[in-house]
């Protein structure tokens, strides 16, 4: 039984290349993620546009930046990006999460659901059914 004759810069170059994110780059798109520990997971939207206002919501006219979204709401881009990117999701699972939420605020608001820094109790009877 013989070996195959291959160099060592040969079998590098056949070798799997690893995957990775490129953090320096942010990637727009929708991703899970949690904003702490034992809390539930929300979608994040990341884009790249014009600011929006606090207040009002309305696009303001100042420079482009990455921005981002946690289930709706505004949140610190620094805060999720690139921890979110390891877990892309499509529109329409950022939409049921969104939804989910809204119906925690208004059928639930003792459930971590309701509120996205809330630890979540998984005995509680405020907690939804997962199903």
């Amino acid at each position: 039984m013989s070996r195959a004759q291959i160099t060592y810069a040969d079998a590098r170059s056949t070798a799997p290349q690893a995957a990775g994110i490129d953090v320096e780059k942010p990637v727009a798109g929708y991703f899970r993620f949690r904003l702490g520990r034992d809390t539930v997971r929300g979608g994040v939207r990341i884009w790249f546009g014009p600011p929006h206002d606090p207040v009002t919501g309305e696009e303001m006219d100042r420079s482009w930046r990455w921005q981002a979204e946690f289930d709706g709401e505004p949140i610190d881009f620094d805060r999720c990006w690139p921890a979110c990117a390891k877990d892309p999701i499509s529109e329409a699972d950022y939409c049921a999460m969104i939804n989910r939420r809204a119906w925690a605020r208004q059928h639930a608001p003792d459930s971590a659901y309701a509120t996205p820094t809330a630890t979540i109790d998984l005995l509680s009877r405020s907690h939804p059914l997962p199903f």
